[in-house]
Parts: structure tokens; C-alpha cells; sequence
């Protein structure tokens, strides 16, 4: 449990990212920079589809989003890839993630005017402090990495870096993040196919070469990427741009033990400060800019499905308000339903909702797959889901509707009684809202449910049978 912390998207990002700069040096000296952007990505699309395929994932990206999506895989992928590899052709792998990371600075300055995006003193000290410790690597610690004017290619790319996340951000809360990375490196990929010469010079490929490549698509694309969505999903751009500030110290060192690159003392000292920004802005209170809740249910359309008329006594009904507001208060939850299970059609009824124009009193959920009927009904298994993409099961329906309301978390805690299926308290929130503790939080508050919900059950009759 002591290094629990070391599976968080945030510090798998961090670590993936860390040998693109060592990787893309290695490969460019066989391959044009032209070249290696359609290559890199195209690359990564075909694993990422091929992953898709395997897990029958769906894919979630809506008529609306389309045009969206290719503008900013154009250029968060495309034109952020081509600009980077021109600028790595002449500046060392070292120099390239220092310069690049100056990208969380231009972030939290846009994220501050575009999104709204707000932070604490102790937020803003981190920033400056991060922002400090690169100047310092920049400025004095340069020496044999080596610096000339396609640095100044590099900043160029810092910047598109920085719109692409703030342009990127809204669209995660609507498509799931792994998903957002494969149309971003297909689009972007296919995008700079017409500026590639095409020339491979397979015959100056070697076994180094052919390493640096795997490492640069599948560590450094696939798995970095997806971890940075991931991360960049349930937090501000400004706190999950500012991750980004490490990943030059980890380049270095790469740099340093792989292609010789000797940090000088500023080096060291910079990233020290750099590092100590980068905790102070993860240990403050950032403040991601989210639209009105009332706004959004006020835009959103009652989702498709059968209603049947439900009567519930006053006092049951009450009883089940309180129960609720209870797994808000200490759960925390946008969107919250109670479900009472009917044996005879084998389907879900709700008997309580806290968006009743959207999920109306009533409805039925019908669509129930064989896999949450073995869980939750057979073998009376809670579970929760952390992400859009642990939504796309069939325990959840209308998706469109999930996405648009920005619910990307989800617990389904099974209310029974004496071993038998009674029904779902259902909490929904934003992306990464829920840990294990919340759903053994809302599994207890369930089991407090189960007399009541029986009660309902047998007032009900007919209705649940």
C-alpha cells in the first residue's frame, strides 16, 4: 500500500511521457520529421482500434462533436507533431522537454481566460515557482544539450500544446478519454499525410531504431496519452498541465544515461524547483470551470424509455428523499436514483429521481444486459465506475444523455434483503468522483433501504411482480 500512489493516471502519465523526447531523437535520424508525425500516430490508431475491437468498446463520438474533434486533433496531433519533430531535428532531446513544458504556463493563463479556471494563492506560487525552475534550466543550464533557433519551433509547439488542452477540455466530459486519443491520432495522422516524402530509408533501420519507435507509439503515445486524458478529465487544465513540469526531469536523465547528454549543475537545481512547484499547484485548490448544472438540465431531453404510473405512500416517499440526500451529503452525487427491481418482467422501475424531467418517476429501464443481471441480481454485487469509459457497459443507458449532463462516474449499490434482489441506489457524478470508499459509503446507506424498498415492493403489488 506504501506505493499505491504510483498507479494514478497522473503519475503513469508522468513516466510514459518521460522517453518521447530520448525516443523521437533516436528515430529521427533515420526518418524525416515529416515522416515520423503520420507514423507515430497512424501507428497508434490501428493499436487503439485494435483494442476497441477487442474490448467491443462503442464508440461515443456524437454527430455535434465531429467537426470538434477533427479541428483539434489537426492541431493538438497533427500540427503539434509535425512542429516538434522539425524542432527536435537540431535541439537535444533534454532541451526539447524543457522548452516544451513552458506549455502549462500558456495553459493556465488560457484556462484562466477562456475557461473561467480559478486557483488558490498557493496555486499561483506553484505556477510561478514551476515557471522559475524551467527559466533557470533554460537560461543556464543549456550546455552541452545545446540550444539554437528551432527552440524557437519548439515554443511554437509549447503554445499549440496549451490551446489544444484548453480546446480539448469541455469534449471529455463527453467522450471518454481513451476514445478522444484514437480519433486524435487517426485524424491527425491521415491530417499530415499530404507534407510526407514517404521516404522510410528502410535500409538504414536498425534494431536501436526499431525499439525507439515501439517505445515512442505504444509508451509514449497510447499509454501516455490515454493516462493524460485520463488525468486531464477529472481535473483543471491548469493542475493537469502543470504535470507536465516533471516530465523534464525524467527526460534528462534518459538523456543522460541513453544519448550522453550531460545535465549541468542549473540543470539540476531548475528541476529541483520545478519539481517543488509542481507539488505546491497539485496540493492547492484548483477550481475546474463546469457549466451550470440547473443550465445543462434545463437543455437536456427527457431520455426515451416506458413509464408507468407508480404510486408510492407520502411517507415512504419521503423516506426515500431522505435516504438520498443522506448518499449526496457524504457520497456526493448529480444526478441520484433509487430502482426497484420487478422478478415477473425482469426489468428496473424508478421510484425516485433527483433530475425527475429527465430520469422521470417511473420509468423503466428494460435494456439490461446478462452481464449486470448476473452481477447485481444473481450475485448481489455492488460496483462503481470511475471513468466514461467504465460506463460503457450495460448496466448504464443513453449514454447521450450521460455525456451531456457530464456524468462520467457512477456507483450501483444492490439494495437486498434476506439474499433477494430488490432493487439499485444509483449515484452518478463527473469523471474520477468516486473512489471504493464512497461506494462501501452508498452500499451502507443501501442496505438501509431494504426494509423500506421492500415495503414499496409489496405495497405496490401487481406493479413489481
Amino acid at each position: 500500500m506504501k506505493f499505491v500512489w504510483i498507479r494514478r493516471p497522473d503519475v503513469l502519465m508522468v513516466i510514459a511521457s518521460a522517453p518521447t523526447y530520448v525516443a523521437t531523437s533516436e528515430v529521427l535520424k533515420v526518418l524525416n520529421p515529416l515522416d515520423l508525425t503520420p507514423v507515430r500516430f497512424l501507428l497508434a490508431a490501428a493499436i487503439l482500434g485494435g483494442y476497441f475491437l477487442l474490448r467491443r468498446r462503442k464508440l461515443l463520438l456524437r454527430k455535434a462533436d465531429v467537426l470538434r474533434v477533427v479541428g483539434i486533433s489537426i492541431l493538438g496531433y497533427g500540427a503539434y507533431g509535425t512542429l516538434l519533430n522539425l524542432g527536435q531535428t537540431t535541439v537535444p532531446a533534454g532541451t526539447v522537454s524543457l522548452l516544451l513544458n513552458t506549455s502549462p504556463v500558456f495553459a493556465f493563463i488560457l484556462g484562466y481566460l477562456v475557461l473561467g479556471e480559478r486557483t488558490s494563492r498557493r496555486g499561483i506560487l506553484g505556477m510561478a515557482i514551476a515557471t522559475l525552475g524551467v527559466v533557470i534550466i533554460t537560461l543556464f543550464g543549456p550546455g552541452d544539450l545545446g540550444f539554437d533557433w528551432n527552440a524557437m519551433v519548439i515554443l511554437a509547439s509549447a503554445l499549440i500544446l496549451a490551446a489544444f488542452l484548453i480546446w480539448q477540455q469541455p469534449l471529455l466530459a463527453r467522450i471518454p478519454p481513451v476514445e478522444m486519443v484514437f480519433w486524435g491520432c487517426l485524424v491527425g495522422g491521415i491530417a499530415t499525410l499530404p507534407t510526407a516524402t514517404y521516404d522510410l530509408h528502410r535500409q538504414a533501420w536498425g534494431l536501436t531504431t526499431l525499439i525507439a519507435l515501439v517505445v515512442l507509439v505504444v509508451i509514449s503515445t497510447v499509454l501516455a496519452y490515454s493516462l493524460w486524458n485520463l488525468t486531464l478529465a477529472g481535473t483543471s487544465v491548469a493542475e493537469g498541465g502543470s504535470l507536465l513540469f516533471a516530465v523534464p526531469i525524467l527526460s534528462l536523465i534518459l538523456g543522460w544515461l541513453l544519448l550522453g547528454q550531460v545535465p549541468t549543475i542549473a540543470s539540476i537545481a531548475g528541476g529541483c524547483i520545478a519539481l517543488t512547484g509542481v507539488v505546491l499547484l497539485g496540493r492547492a485548490h484548483n477550481i475546474p470551470h463546469h457549466p451550470d448544472k440547473e443550465e445543462e438540465v434545463m437543455t437536456t431531453h427527457p431520455v426515451v424509455e416506458d413509464v408507468i404510473t407508480v404510486s408510492i405512500h407520502r411517507d415512504n416517499a419521503e423516506a426515500l428523499r431522505m435516504a438520498v440526500d443522506q448518499a449526496v451529503e457524504q457520497v456526493g452525487a448529480r444526478l441520484a436514483t433509487i430502482s426497484l427491481w420487478r422478478p415477473g418482467q425482469a426489468d428496473l422501475v424508478r421510484v425516485y429521481s433527483s433530475m425527475p424531467d429527465i430520469y422521470r418517476f417511473g420509468g423503466v429501464s428494460a435494456e439490461l444486459g446478462l452481464d449486470w443481471t448476473e452481477q447485481c441480481v444473481v450475485r448481489l454485487e455492488s460496483f462503481i465506475a470511475e471513468s466514461p469509459e467504465d460506463l460503457e457497459t450495460d448496466a448504464f443507458e443513453h449514454h447521450d444523455t450521460l455525456t451531456a449532463l457530464r456524468l462520467g462516474a457512477g456507483i450501483n449499490a444492490v439494495i437486498q434483503l434476506d439474499g433477494q434482489f430488490l432493487g439499485c441506489l444509483n449515484l452518478m457524478d463527473t469523471p474520477g468522483s468516486y473512489t471504493h470508499a464512497d461506494l462501501n459509503t452508498a452500499q451502507a446507506i443501501a442496505d438501509g433501504l431494504a426494509p423500506l424498498l421492500n415495503a414499496i415492493s409489496t405495497a405496490m403489488g401487481s406493479v413489481s411482480s
